[in-house]
C-alpha cells in the first residue's frame, strides 16, 4: 500500500509501498499528488531501465530535448548521464534552480542512482516557498514588483583544466545561444496557486529595479535565509534511489565530498 511519509515541515517527503515499473494509475496520481505537496519526493529500491525511466517522466510533463552539454544514454537519449570517474572528481557546486537562464525553466526533474559511494555524495533541497513565507509582509510587497536577470555565463569562470575540454566548449557555446533572461523575483505556482521566491544563487545575476549594490545586499540576504537548515531537506543516496523534484519552488545543492570516488546517476527533465 502507497504511504507518504513527510520528512520535514517544509519540504522533502518518502514515498513507501509503491514499485514504478508497473505501478496503477491511481498511485501515480497520489505520488503526483505528493510531489506538489511536498516539493521533492524520494523513492527507495526502484529498479528502472532508461526507457521506465523515460515513461515515469512523462506523467510529470513534456519531456525535455536531448541535454546539451551532458552526456547521455545511447539507447535513450534524453535520459542524462551525471557521472564521477577517477580522476575525474565534480567541479564545484552551487544552489540552483535548473535551467533559469532559459525563458521556459524546467518543471521537474527525476533523478535515478545508478551507483554511489559508499559516503558522502547527498544532495540537498531548499522550499523557496518556505523561504518567502517566511519573510515580513513589507519584503514581500517589495520582491512582488521585482523582476531579476538570469544567465549561463557564471560557467565562463571555471578553469578549463576541470573540466573535459569537449564538455567545457559546448557549455559556454551554449551560454554564447542563450543570452540573459528576466523572470519575476516571485512567481505564483501554476498548480498549487502558491507564491514562490524565483531566484538562485547560480544563475541570478541581479535585480533589475535596484541598483547592483542594492541588488547584491538584498540577493545575499535572500540566500542567506535559504541557507537556513529548516527550510531544507537533506537526502542521502542509496542504489535505486529516485528523487522527484519541482523545479518551479526549489533549489538544491550537490554535495561533492566524495572525491572522485565512482558515483553515477541518470537524469530526466521535463517541461
Amino acid at each position: 500500500m502507497l504511504k507518504v511519509e513527510p520528512i520535514t515541515p517544509h519540504i522533502g517527503a518518502h514515498i513507501h509501498g509503491v514499485d514504478l515499473s508497473q505501478c496503477n494509475p491511481q498511485e501515480l496520481d497520489e505520488i503526483y499528488q505528493a510531489f506538489l505537496t511536498h516539493q521533492v519526493i524520494f523513492l527507495d529500491n526502484q529498479s528502472l531501465s532508461p526507457e521506465q525511466h523515460l515513461k515515469l517522466a512523462q506523467r510529470f510533463g513534456q519531456l525535455e530535448p536531448v541535454h546539451p552539454f551532458f552526456p547521455n544514454v545511447a539507447s535513450a537519449p534524453q535520459v542524462s548521464v551525471i557521472e564521477t570517474t577517477p580522476g575525474n572528481a565534480p567541479m564545484e557546486s552551487y544552489w540552483h534552480t535548473d535551467l533559469t537562464w532559459r525563458s521556459k525553466p524546467s518543471k521537474s526533474s527525476l533523478l535515478h542512482a545508478q551507483h554511489i559511494p559508499s559516503v558522502g555524495g547527498d544532495t540537498i533541497w531548499c522550499s523557496m516557498t518556505a523561504v518567502f513565507d517566511s519573510l515580513d509582509e513589507e519584503m514581500k510587497a517589495k520582491l512582488r514588483r521585482l523582476s531579476a536577470t538570469h544567465s549561463l555565463v557564471a560557467f565562463e569562470d571555471i578553469p578549463t583544466e576541470q573540466v573535459e575540454l569537449d564538455w567545457h566548449k559546448q557549455l559556454l557555446k551554449t551560454a554564447e545561444a542563450n543570452p540573459p533572461v528576466v523572470h519575476p523575483v516571485v512567481q505564483v505556482h501554476p498548480e498549487t496557486g502558491k507564491e514562490t521566491l524565483f531566484i538562485n544563487e547560480q544563475f541570478t545575476r541581479y535585480i533589475n529595479e535596484l541598483e547592483r549594490k542594492e541588488s547584491d545586499e538584498l540577493l545575499d540576504k535572500l540566500f542567506e535565509i535559504a541557507r537556513r537548515p529548516e527550510f531544507q531537506v537533506r537526502f542521502r543516496w542509496k542504489e535505486n534511489s529516485l528523487a522527484i523534484w519541482d523545479n518551479r519552488v526549489t533549489q538544491h545543492y550537490a554535495v561533492i565530498d566524495y572525491g572522485d570516488t565512482p558515483r553515477k546517476m541518470h537524469r530526466v527533465t521535463v517541461t
